[in-house]
């Protein structure tokens, strides 16, 4: 199919979106829970426990109920939107005008493609550390951007089978691996309970908010979802469900490496299921990372799929072509971010920038909203 026939194009300007462009409630649970577990789980340990220690298990759960928050925060902003225009193009050119409201818009829209580009290359980044170490990053990332392209070209209906897949293959897999490290972790190595200080604690939340960022991805695809009234237990169920797999895996980490030891280990995770020998299989590791490509894809597509498509709303442009765009993009950007000291640089900016997006930005929405709504009865009242 050519690029003229963009299988996704949603057409945003009708009074209802066709049902073949939306998917059920329950997909939700599938998209958000992939955009938040995305490849940071396999390292976030290490920056987790550089202020709290052993306690960032403390901090794990502020940032968990934090984002249930956010989520509850967001559907209060967009169940008081028309359905179809309930998404933050739309509401950010309602609350700021034509002019400021394309400002914020494409900031927006550049933060998604900013957290793709993270999610792509922090992957390719483990490939070549752990896999491939003498191997060109080329060839991976061909394959890759292809992979990607079918997936956001597909439309997002294509997108959310991608999640589901990705969801399906990571609660097979994973879950008998972390059985098979009881054996080998030591409880005693969360103690003594909560000796740090407050200030500790957050400043270890700050860092593993970047671990947790995804579930903003709501703001992009609220109006594809149908019967979106029913569709914020699902939204929660994935922040909660995505919080237990990042505690669980915080804390076996914690049990299986003291403090001290993770924040000399960069892939922690993949390093502690390296030590488990099954029959035909000596290297877990390889299999986890090749396994994972297929979550990241998910991942990428969904941030990727939100970028094309509110640039769509916003400019008037194909979102094949603004497919396109971005992959390009990808490949120059990839040029520049050579190594890892590059790429944590990169990632810094995407955790500033996002940290001041779900925790300024969607509360001040909310704000403006619950306002605006406030005002209106009293109008009416009137």
């Amino acid at each position: 199919m050519g690029l003229s026939h963009f299988r996704g194009k949603e057409n945003e300007s009708m009074s209802v979106i066709s049902e073949k462009f939306t998917v059920s409630p329950i997909h939700l649970f599938f998209i958000m829970y992939v955009s938040i577990v995305d490849v940071s789980i396999l390292s976030f340990q290490r920056e987790a426990v550089m202020d709290a220690g052993h306690d960032a298990w403390v901090s794990m759960l502020l940032v968990w109920i934090s984002s249930h928050i956010i989520v509850w925060m967001m559907y209060k902003i967009l169940s008081n939107q028309n359905p179809v225009n309930s998404d933050f193009v739309s509401i950010n050119h309602a609350y700021f005008g034509k002019f400021l409201g394309a400002c914020i818009n494409q900031a927006i829209i550049l933060y998604f493609v900013l957290g793709a580009l993270v999610v792509y290359r922090s992957y390719l980044e483990a490939v070549l550390v752990i896999i491939f170490p003498t191997m060109s990053l080329w060839p991976i990332s061909i394959v890759f951007l292809l992979l990607i392209y079918y997936a956001v070209s597909g439309g997002f209906q294509t997108v959310a089978g991608i999640c589901f897949w990705a969801f399906l293959i990571l609660i097979i897999v994973f879950p008998p691996l972390f059985l098979l490290l009881i054996p080998f972790l030591h409880p005693q190595n969360l103690m003594p309970f909560l000796n740090h200080s407050p200030v500790q604690i957050l400043k270890s939340s700050h860092q593993i908010t970047f671990s947790f960022y995804g579930a903003e991805v709501l703001l992009g695809i609220y109006p594809y979802i149908r019967t979106q009234a029913k569709s914020q237990k699902w939204a929660h169920l994935a922040v909660g469900y995505a919080g237990f797999v990042f505690l669980v895996t915080l804390v076996v980490g914690l049990m299986y490496f003291n403090q001290y030891q993770i924040q000399h280990l960069v892939w922690a995770v993949l390093k502690a299921i390296g030590i488990l020998q099954l029959p035909l299989l000596q290297r877990l590791e390889y299999l986890i990372l090749s396994i994972w490509l297929v979550k990241t894809v998910a991942s990428v597509s969904v941030g990727l799929w939100i970028a094309c498509h509110s640039w769509k709303k916003l400019w008037r442009t194909k979102p094949s072509h603004n497919l396109i765009v971005i992959l390009f993009l990808f490949v120059i950007l990839q040029l520049f971010i050579k190594d890892p000291e590059q790429l944590l640089a990169v990632k810094k900016l995407h955790v500033n920038v996002g940290f001041y997006f779900v925790y300024a930005y969607i509360p001040l929405m909310f704000i403006i909203t619950m306002a605006s709504k406030k005002f209106s009865a009293i109008r009416k009242l009137r």
